[in-house]
């Protein structure tokens, strides 16, 4: 006999390598960011900062982080094909980008962003003993979590790195542990959307049409 594990879950596990100057350009932004918003969001007494809540919710844009764009856009398409997606289709567009700081004892939640399709994590400054593990969870609905037996490994962790990048679907639950280093953990968080082309040439039906097609109301 044998058992057939169909429908897994991807995550995709990449790395994208900074110049020394690209690096020491990204860890001025965050440390400068750190120092300006610092008072803003604590949890006890240990820092964690994220962007989306401080209004720095599209690092992209900056000139720091333009660079990434294109080695992201590799990876997602890496990803993509690798799981049968005819990547020609479509287009990528960066919804959201912002950055996400933990001191010591500071962590990030449980949650998933359901507002947008993809997400990713780059890692810009941890270390491999001193926490910050982001852990992904099976979806509540998941055929396994709705009979009645404990079923361990419903939870996957994955301990970072420096220049690591992480892709998945973006309602996958997923949140980061304590993280215990004396000094800032750093990485950057993306929301992806996977649109149509401006020309819509075959049938798009169930696909997210091109943000320039779409009419705003209201104005």
């Amino acid at each position: 006999m044998h058992i057939d594990a169909w429908f897994a879950t991807p995550i995709y596990n990449g790395e994208i390598v900074p110049t020394k100057e690209q690096k020491n350009k990204i860890e001025r932004y965050f440390y400068k960011y750190t120092q300006e918003n610092g008072d803003k969001i604590f949890i006890g007494n240990s820092l964690n900062i994220t962007g989306d809540v401080t209004g720095q919710h599209q690092i992209s844009e900056l000139e720091e982080f333009e660079w990434i764009n294109e080695h992201l856009y590799g990876h997602i398409d890496n990803y993509l094909r690798a799981i049968g997606v005819n990547t020609s289709k479509y287009k990528f567009y960066i919804q959201k980008s912002w950055p996400v700081i933990c001191d010591e004892g500071g962590g990030v939640a449980p949650h998933a962003h359901m507002n947008s399709h993809l997400s990713a994590v780059f890692y810009i400054r941890c270390g491999p003993d001193n926490g910050g593990d982001i852990i992904f969870t099976s979806s509540p609905d998941h055929p396994l979590n709705v009979l009645p037996v404990h079923i361990p490994n419903t939870n996957v962790k994955y301990t970072p790195t420096e220049n690591q990048l992480l892709i998945f679907p973006s309602s996958l639950r997923h949140k980061v542990t304590e993280f215990y280093g004396k000094d800032f953990r750093f990485s950057i968080s993306y929301d992806i959307m996977i649109t149509t082309h401006i020309n819509i040439n075959s049938d798009s039906e169930s696909d997210v049409s091109n943000p320039d097609l779409w009419v705003s109301l209201g104005d």
